[in-house]
């Protein structure tokens, strides 16, 4: 692939901010040991924390052999080791990066590194982050996902959210530690050049039309998912790609990966489930295919349960598409829903308003677990795990959620994090128990 030099134009930046996504606040102080904090908040554990665990099987048989070939010393070809993949699909909640991150630091300790995975192309959206990242992108970017009135050609890839620019110059900066790079974006006909350089060394140009040329704009047929890939030295990279002409270029997604495990964030600020079956399927099928993630987490609930309840036969039709679509595209992938947090709303004004536990959250964790039996999938009450119905009331004078008795602080999902990871560790040593699996070492639960 032939080397260009970057254009000599200087163009602004937009640095990530670092305050949470909108709806999870900045940052507090953390407490010296969350862990020994969740213990005191939280009810005690579950013997058998999950439902339907042995939905979990795939998954677990694919960290026992991770951590087999790590402690074997195994690489492949490329002479990397093996990569257990983790994607999380949710709201807001999961947009923040605070609970996906935290799990993706613990998993990480214990099976490696994986790098972050999948992520959105430049800064999208007003705070999203990924923790382990930096990133940046100048101002001539459009974000096409975000606004699910109008979704356009729905030609968002895998994540729901793309970038998309008409004008040269405009650029994407991103800085993280890897050994593999890929660049995803909308192969169609008069598309633009990407140039693509790393530690400010120009490495190639990346062409995003198709070979049918401008005559072919408007034929929806010749359109389709483009991807680049880079091997790299392993370490921290900083990474840019700028446009080079006046020609439509639509960026997708970037992933950034080594070995060991991945726990990607795809989250959406307000999203629902069945948003995802309004993405171009072909394309996210392609992707997500490509990806062949060994743990699928759904984490939604919220905003379906502020759906009238006259929807809801038409979401548990459209859960049940969304489970069935992911287990057709990646069958070896085992799926775990997440059920959603406790919430309060506010009824009345004044001094006579007062805040009750949102009934409808029942509603959808009961069609979520039906879901989960007939479908095939793992369930996790978080709602239960946190501590049942009213726990939000509780949470906000704690400190652990937010005055809008919707969203957690930060301290709040980490610790839901915390548990999770633990209860997901438990689970993982009952596999390797009833599996006879003499090695690994049984995953500790703290």
């Amino acid at each position: 692939m032939p080397n260009t030099q970057a254009p000599d134009t200087q163009v602004p930046t937009t640095p990530i901010p670092e305050a949470d996504a909108p709806g999870v606040a900045a940052q507090e102080t953390t407490p010296a040991d969350e862990s020994l904090y969740a213990d005191s908040v939280l009810p005690p554990a579950q013997k058998q924390p999950f439902r339907y665990p042995h939905a979990l099987d795939s998954f677990f048989k694919a960290l026992t052999a991770e951590q087999a070939s790590k402690a074997a010393g195994v690489v492949d070809v490329a002479g990397t080791g093996s990569i257990v993949r983790i994607m999380q699909f949710g709201d807001s909640h999961t947009a923040a990066d605070i609970f996906t991150g935290q799990m993706r630091a613990l998993m990480q300790a214990k099976f490696g590194n994986g790098g972050l995975g999948f992520q959105y192309p430049g800064h999208p959206f007003a705070g999203y982050r990924l923790l382990g990242s930096s990133r940046s992108q100048t101002s001539g970017w459009v974000t096409q996902g975000n606004r699910f009135t109008d979704l356009g050609d729905g030609d968002t890839g895998l994540g729901g959210i793309a970038i998309s620019t008409r004008r040269p110059g405009e650029s994407v900066f991103l800085t993280t530690t890897c050994e593999t790079l890929q660049v995803q974006y909308l192969r169609q006909p008069g598309g633009g050049a990407l140039d693509f350089s790393d530690n400010g060394q120009p490495v190639a140009e990346i062409r995003t039309g198709t070979a049918d040329g401008a005559d072919a704009a408007g034929d929806s047929s010749s359109r389709g998912a483009g991807t680049f890939t880079y091997s790299c030295t392993p370490g921290q990279h900083e990474f840019q790609l700028i446009t080079l002409d006046s020609a439509p270029v639509r960026l997708l997604g970037l992933v950034t990966e080594q070995s060991g495990v991945t726990y990607e964030c795809l989250g959406i600020n307000g999203a629902v489930a069945p948003l995802m079956l309004k993405w171009n399927q072909q394309m996210f099928a392609e992707y997500l295919g490509e990806r062949n993630p060994n743990l699928i987490v759904l984490a939604y609930g919220t905003n379906e349960a502020a759906q009238s309840a006259s929807h809801n036969e038409e979401y548990v039709l459209e859960l049940h598409e969304v489970l069935q679509n992911l287990h057709r595209i990646v069958p070896g992938a085992s799926i775990l829903l997440l059920g959603p947090y406790d919430r309060a709303l506010k009824v009345g004004r004044g001094r006579h308003a007062s805040w009750q536990t949102q009934a409808a959250i029942d509603r959808i964790i009961a069609d979520q677990k039906e879901a989960c039996r007939v479908d095939g999938c793992a369930f996790y009450d978080q709602r239960a795990r946190m501590g049942g119905p009213g726990t939000m009331q509780r949470w906000v004078p704690d400190g652990l959620a937010q005055f809008d008795h919707t969203h957690l602080t930060g301290t709040g999902y980490r610790v839901l994090a915390n548990a999770l990871y633990r209860d997901l560790m438990t689970a993982y040593n009952n596999y390797l128990a009833t599996a006879g699996v003499g090695s690994p070492q049984p995953a500790p639960a703290q």
